[in-house]
């Protein structure tokens, strides 16, 4: 930071939150992950201080040389409940991908998700692959870069296809589409109104029809960079409804999974956390 500030207004910051918010008491959590279009680090924190009532939220970019590029420093209260703060998924529910994946965004503070406070969009979750601690090789300026561009993308649970869309092109990386913000999806109707939604494929990569049955582990299309999205990844949602009433999003306990090499019964992935199914789904000729 002194690099790129001088020192005398360090000194000002470091001395206006200890004013302000006092000392760092306890810490609540924290993680890394890879900046999606460049080669800093991003690190978030979130902790109680001790003349603050509502916990602070700490972010620090950091590029290759270790230098702080960017850092935020603010209270975030926790979000407020909501009425699916409680909710079990009923469905048995995996992974949609094969392989190691690495959780972007996943959990339910802020520091974890930063949907946290959206109820429509508040459980969502995404997933990208990453390969010594990057999103992608070279410059990161084509999709092809990307590791998890084109990988395979499986139905979570057994179900039925209700809406497909595959037509939106891919955006170039850092260029994301707003006119359809979902991009190329399939939503997949479990019962006992719950629905898996698998947003941002890649253009004509649906393997399903609308209305086709489908087993836990088929695939259903492939990783992309469609509609809002600046890089490619996967974005995952249980929701309430098909569209009408608008959806809220639910909390997922996936199954049987490992997070960070540990098994996981049954659980919520987390920023941070790399997490693979623990066992690999059958093929279709194996299910014959």
């Amino acid at each position: 930071m002194k690099k790129n500030s001088s020192t005398a207004k360090m000194a000002t910051v470091a001395k206006q939150i200890g004013t302000e918010w006092g000392r760092e008491e306890k810490m609540i959590g924290e993680n890394f992950a890879p900046d999606m279009l460049s080669t800093s680090t991003v690190y978030s924190r979130y902790s109680q201080f001790s003349k603050s009532k509502d916990p602070i939220f700490t972010v620090m970019v950091l590029d290759e040389q270790g230098q702080v590029e960017i850092f935020q420093f603010r209270p975030d209260p926790p979000p407020t409940g909501n009425r699916f703060v409680d909710y079990k998924n009923t469905a048995k529910i995996r992974l949609p991908f094969n392989g190691d994946w690495f959780v972007y965004q996943g959990g339910r503070l802020i520091y974890q998700n930063p949907n946290a406070y959206r109820d429509a969009e508040r459980y969502a979750m995404t997933f990208t692959v990453l390969k010594d601690g990057r999103p992608f090789s070279g410059d990161g300026s084509k999709n092809e870069q990307f590791y998890c561009y084109g990988q395979p993308v499986l139905a979570p649970a057994d179900g039925t296809v209700v809406m497909i869309t595959d037509t939106y092109a891919d955006n170039a990386p850092g260029r994301p589409e707003e006119v359809m913000p979902s991009g190329n999806r399939v939503l997949i109707s479990h019962g006992n109104k719950e629905y898996s939604v698998l947003l941002h494929l890649k253009q004509n990569s649906i393997k399903v029809k609308q209305g086709a049955k489908v087993k836990q582990g088929d695939v259903v299309g492939e990783c992309g960079n469609s509609g809002a999205s600046s890089a490619p990844h996967l974005e995952y949602r249980l929701q309430n409804s098909r569209g009408v009433p608008l959806p809220q999003t639910l909390p997922v306990q996936f199954v049987d999974y490992v997070a960070d090499g540990a098994p996981v019964a049954v659980g919520e992935p987390l920023r941070g956390q790399t997490v693979r199914n623990a066992t690999t789904p059958a093929t279709p000729e194996e299910k014959k």
